[in-house]
């Protein structure tokens, strides 16, 4: 008969040794630092390859809106950059921006499937491998032309499509229930590591790099991509039992926080079931709302920086990165807060994943709205940007979680549906951002559009999240391969649950 949690834990922290699941955790955060790297770097790069002058001068009128701002206040700015090569309009930008969306709202779900079925070790390998050799050859793809880069963006995001669902296939059997959300979380934090050493790194290498400047952040994380491979095929393993080195301690501390670790046999996914759940919508709407403020900034904000507050290339990567380093902090804070609320039962799951949601969608609609009454102030823009990201980051105790809590044994499949759902933001935000700004791309009104939509977005979401979700495991989450499944808990006891989810009877660990 195993011990109590608190007992067992004691026994299990005295190994020397590094858990196999913090390695694969710590791959999976550099997979995904490498898939929002090679993501994000075309908006600091694109900055450099326009030629801005060039397009300003070949319009009959510069811009019907006279409100640009003339100079930047509170950071040096830097007016001698030297202008790139490209005549994209604001409109062509925002569909070669786009284009990777495009790819990536097309593999969620079949990535989380393959990897439920097949195991997500080759899976994420070799999105990433292939990720690479796109990232590596897209300067000869943007030398062709506008068509060439963006067949390239389309494909790069089918390939990065099946990275987040794979991680949750393989949480799914690596993350032991009291640090499910943190694990997540982290990996939710890799996405921002990425673009936090991404920025600076690309606007250093647009003024300082070699073949060019800007092509060799292209050329950097194609290899960076291989090196990463390398260390995934002889260091990661589908399933705790698949891995040769793994201790049988951590195996069984796994287990006994585990939902669906034994569910070897592939359930199928009730979809039916699945796109009639208001739990499931829920997440999916909340998703896309977030998903549109965030993709705004992340294909737009290297340009406002430059266009609008004249901030220079380098210092542009630098602000970049400070701005999503707010969201690391937050995201980790907010899942590693959530699982101890959780844990502690300080307050049932659906309220603590609502409570985290609310401030997350809350906060970015308030320093989004206020961003265009600041106008030309540099200093007061960047901290409200700063601001907002931090409160974003938030979600890590509320959407980012609440997934393998509705239905843990479909995790993958269910995140890839609503994390589609909400890609489709990162389709239409860019177009919509370009089309607002194709006359007008310097001008504060314009901009404030941008801005107010994004604004609405996260205050929608918030108000559908509050009164629809529920983190409540749904009668079509369990395994219903037995007429009875044993679902292993904190502690010794384990609810006994019949095929149609119904609560049968108690029984203990012997």
């Amino acid at each position: 008969m195993i011990g109590s949690s608190e007992e067992y834990i004691e026994c299990y922290q005295p190994k020397c040794y590094l858990p196999a699941r913090y390695v694969l955790t710590f791959l999976i955060i550099w997979a995904k630092c490498l898939e929002y790297a090679q993501r994000v770097c075309l908006s600091v790069t694109i900055v450099a390859m326009i030629n801005h002058t060039a397009l300003e001068q070949g319009k009959n009128d510069t811009s019907s809106i006279d409100d640009t701002c003339e100079i930047s206040h509170g950071i040096n700015v830097t007016s001698t950059e030297e202008e790139g090569d490209y005549l994209w309009t604001p409109s062509m930008q925002g569909i070669v921006l786009g284009a990777y969306f495009y790819g990536y709202v097309c593999t969620q779900v079949f990535g989380g499937r393959m990897a439920e079925i097949a195991g997500g070790k080759w899976v994420m390998g070799l999105s990433i491998l292939i990720a690479s050799f796109l990232t590596f050859v897209t300067p000869v793809a943007a030398d062709i032309g506008v068509a060439a880069i963006t067949a390239v963006r389309i494909m790069l995001g089918l390939v990065h499509g099946v990275a987040m669902p794979t991680a949750f296939a393989m949480f799914g059997y690596w993350a032991p229930l009291r640090e499910r959300s943190t694990l997540l979380a982290l990996c939710i934090v890799g996405d921002h590591i990425g673009t936090i050493l991404t920025m600076p790194l690309a606007g250093y290498l647009c003024e300082y790099g070699f073949s060019g400047g800007w092509p060799s952040v292209y050329y950097i994380l194609g290899i960076v991509g291989c090196v990463w491979f390398i260390f995934w095929i002889f260091l990661t393993y589908n399933k705790p039992t698949d891995h040769p080195r793994i201790s049988q301690l951590e195996i069984n501390y796994i287990k006994k926080g585990q939902i669906n670790v034994a569910n070897d046999q592939k359930t199928p996914v009730p979809w039916k079931k699945v796109f009639t759940s208001r739990a499931v919508w829920a997440i999916a709407i909340v998703t896309f709302c977030s998903a549109w403020g965030f993709t705004t900034l992340l294909t737009k904000l290297p340009t406002y920086l430059e266009v609008v507050l004249h901030v220079s290339i380098q210092k542009n990567g630098l602000v970049n990165s400070l701005v999503y380093a707010s969201t690391c902090i937050t995201l980790f804070l907010s899942g590693a807060l959530s699982d101890y609320m959780i844990t502690k039962k300080e307050m049932n799951t659906t309220k603590v994943r609502k409570g985290f949601e609310a401030l997350a969608m809350l906060g970015p609609a308030v320093c989004m709205a206020l961003i265009p009454l600041v106008k030309c102030d540099s200093f007061i823009a960047i901290a409200l940007l700063t601001v907002a990201m931090a409160f974003l980051g938030l979600s890590g105790g509320g959407h980012v979680s609440i997934v393998p809590d509705v239905a843990p044994v479909h995790a993958a499949s269910i995140f890839g549906l609503v994390n589609s759902i909400g890609c489709i933001a990162g389709i239409f935000s860019p177009l919509v951002a370009g089309f607002l700004l194709e006359n007008a791309h310097s001008s504060i009104q314009q901009w404030s559009v941008v801005f107010y939509i994004s604004s609405g977005f996260y205050v929608f979401g918030a108000l559908i999240f509050t009164i629809c979700a529920s983190a409540e495991r749904q009668p079509w989450g369990y395994i219903s391969l037995t007429e009875k499944v044993l679902i292993p808990h904190l502690n010794d006891e384990h609810l006994i649950y019949n095929k149609f989810g119904n609560e049968a009877s108690y029984g203990s660990i012997s």
